[in-house]
């Protein structure tokens, strides 16, 4: 078997993962984008709510205050609780992708070297057709060169 194809099996293996840790990678950016854009809807929604609670919350008793302020407390703590996942979920995908990156680049490696493996077998074989080909011109030559010094 020649160097090539042994190591085929393990340049296609390598692609392979490579290739399952580029979905893992988009899927943890999907997660990303998704955890974002659901931050970006809850400060909206925040200051929103601020924008249009804070005049009338400041006319208001205190029972009403405390429930404005109780309510603040829980979305910040929302808002908190977001970022702290979106911050895991980024950590994720820099791990994803770090793991990626490093598994492409040694199935590029491999299929460099597979590739010079077949370059230097082709060569190889092409040096052995050539040898045959000298070798039967020079029988050929020989045989006629027999065939007329018995004349």
């Amino acid at each position: 078997m020649t160097k090539s194809k042994r190591f085929e099996p393990i340049q296609e293996i390598a692609a392979n993962s490579a290739d399952q840790l580029s979905h893992a990678m988009a899927e943890a950016g999907l997660k990303v984008t998704e955890l974002e854009r659901q931050l970006e809807q809850l400060q909206s929604y925040r200051d929103e709510y601020l924008r249009n609670s804070a005049p009338a919350a400041a006319a208001t008793d205190a029972v009403k205050l405390q429930n404005y302020s109780t309510f603040m407390d829980r979305l910040g703590e929302a808002l908190r609780q977001h970022l702290k996942n979106l911050d895991n979920a980024r950590a994720e995908y820099e791990k994803r992708r770090a793991l990626w990156s490093e598994k492409r680049v040694e199935a590029e490696s491999l299929s460099r070297v597979v590739d010079r493996f077949r370059k230097e077998e082709q060569h190889a074989a092409d040096r052995r057709e050539q040898r045959e080909g000298d070798d039967a011109a020079l029988r050929v030559s020989m045989a006629t060169r027999g065939e007329s010094g018995s004349y």
